[in-house]
């Protein structure tokens, strides 16, 4: 008899244990199947997302920035609702903080999309109207005056460039040699767009051009879009080098496609050069890059005779001030890398011209700051 009873109280233990084990697999499988629902549901909408891209830009960048910004402030909505929802159906009901809650954060999300949408507004702005950019803070720090109705790009223009790196206030309290100086300083020190980065790095290989006696176009600075890939042109002796700069990250490589442009770009220069004698200049064309070419690309430099200089690094301590003498009226001015004319100005060390590496410098030497931002010269 006691037997039987220990079978049946086993049995029944097993039966018991085993509609647990059931029960816990049943509910397991459910969460599981439900977190692939879960899954399934985001990748789909995640789908349709990428599918409605490419027509929410159709009609163009800013009306699909709208879109987006009206995407990303919705984003938030199940949150929201999640948040009302848990106050409405706590132990305790806070139905009146649920709905104050709801209306804030309906209105938090009306805010955010305006946010989000003035944010792509503005980089719509600085993408299609570059030079912005470069009169921002002046504009911001209300450093010149503009008018309301009126064209202010020449008051812009005239306006001390300077006043891009030295606020109003303190502008006012440097003498213009210390200014100029500061601005510098903070130049070097700013983070620079990837095409200020690229200026930089054409204005470094031309000074060390100007330095060994060649004259340099800064043709690619000049130009802009219409540089036909010639970033500089250096002269000297009857010689022509083209350059083509590539300040690239390290990790990226220079492919062939930009070795056969600065070939087509050479030979389209020889062929506007001829001349009545109709003997050929001496052309050289010079590919130098912080980084490396693939094989193809080296393969067809060598092939089209173009010579390489990879792996040049930027070197943003070189003397940077440009110290020109008007051959004329033998003024002496110098010019600062944000200067208009800077990039216009070629320095020819035969005619007593120079590069200066502070303001002290070029000052000792005798020369001023372009007229246009210090006055007359005494």
């Amino acid at each position: 008899m006691m037997l039987l009873l220990i079978f049946l109280a086993v049995a029944v233990f097993a039966a018991t244990f085993g509609w647990f084990s059931n029960a816990k697999e049943n509910k397991l499988n459910r969460d599981i199947r439900n977190q692939l629902d879960q899954r399934e549901r985001a990748l789909n909408e995640r789908e349709q997302f990428i599918k409605a891209l490419p027509e929410k830009f159709e009609p163009g960048l800013l009306h699909g920035r709208k879109w987006l910004a009206h995407f990303i402030a919705d984003a938030d909505r199940a949150l929201d609702d999640s948040i009302a929802h848990r106050l409405r159906f706590k132990s305790r009901p806070a139905q009146k903080a649920a709905q104050e809650v709801s209306e804030a954060r309906a209105q938090r999300r009306v805010f955010k999309e305006r946010a989000k949408f003035l944010e792509f507004q503005l980089l719509s702005y600085r993408e299609y109207f570059p030079f912005l950019e470069e009169y921002e803070e002046m504009i911001l720090d209300e450093a010149i005056r503009l008018s309301d109705n009126g064209d202010n790009l020449e008051a812009l223009e005239d306006a001390d460039p300077v006043l891009k790196y030295v606020p109003k206030a303190e502008f006012e309290q440097l003498s213009a040699s210390e200014r100029n100086q500061v601005a510098l300083d903070r130049y070097l020190r700013s983070n620079l767009s990837q095409s200020a980065i690229g200026r930089f790095y054409e204005r470094f290989l031309g000074y060390q051009f100007e330095s060994k006696g060649w004259t340099v176009d800064y043709y690619g600075i000049v130009k802009g879009y219409e540089d036909l890939g010639r970033d500089l042109i250096c002269r000297k002796d009857g010689k022509t080098i083209i350059v083509q700069a590539k300040c690239w990250a390290a990790e990226k490589l220079i492919h062939e496609k930009h070795i056969f442009q600065l070939f087509g770009t050479t030979q389209l220069y020889l062929m506007n050069n001829l001349g009545e004698s109709l003997l050929p200049p001496e052309v050289k064309a010079i590919f130098v890059t912080t980084t490396s070419l693939s094989p193809v690309a080296r393969q067809a430099a060598e092939w089209l005779k173009i010579e390489v200089r990879d792996n040049i690094a930027l070197d943003k301590t070189y003397p940077m001030i440009k110290c020109n003498i008007n051959q004329a009226t033998r003024g002496r001015i110098y010019h600062l890398p944000f200067d208009q004319q800077y990039d216009r100005t070629k320095i020819v060390p035969s005619l007593g011209e120079m590069y200066a590496r502070t303001v002290e410098e070029a000052e000792s030497k005798g020369f001023r700051r372009a007229y246009r931002h210090v006055g007359p010269f005494t």
